[in-house]
């Protein structure tokens, strides 16, 4: 647990932090999202019964704006609709790099806010729960994207 925490606290600060230092900011956040994918798909997680109250509402534009001057050079990118279809006529998508690594963030946000307010427990079925549903996705094109443009 003390792993995915020092993931999570360092995914988002690529979000929250304008000031953030790293040698090589690009290479970090990929090997800290290869990292984070790979504590999800080995967690085990339990619901909490517990009544909490709602997390904190997030910025998204404020989130973004930092993310953008992290990774000034991300940008629009295609990927294929239902890609495990073989289709003639695929459906080619645009997707935005900047709203992955940023919806990455705001969800990780809310995943830390509940490990620090409410319980482990309820922090990490949330975490299991939003990679699931949302966050794994805008992950996985994430780091495809990195490989294409890197080579």
């Amino acid at each position: 647990m003390s792993n995915l925490k020092s993931l999570i606290d360092r995914i988002v600060e690529f979000g929250t932090d304008e000031k953030l230092v790293s040698a090589n900011k690009e290479l970090e956040i990929q090997k800290l999202l290869v990292a984070i994918y790979s504590e999800y798909l080995q967690l085990e997680t339990e619901f909490d019964n517990t009544d909490y109250e709602e997390p904190i509402r997030l910025d998204y534009d404020g989130i973004r704006s930092v993310v953008t001057s992290h990774f000034p050079d991300f940008s629009w990118y295609h990927s294929v609709w239902e890609s495990h279809e073989i289709n003639r006529k695929a459906d080619i998508t645009s997707e935005d790099s900047i709203d992955d690594l940023t919806d990455i963030i705001k969800d990780l946000i809310e995943v830390q806010w509940r490990l620090e307010n409410n319980s482990e427990k309820d922090g990490l079925y949330q975490f299991a729960f939003l990679m699931k549903n949302h966050s794994e996705q805008h992950l996985v094109n994430l780091l495809k994207y990195l490989k294409d443009r890197n080579g």
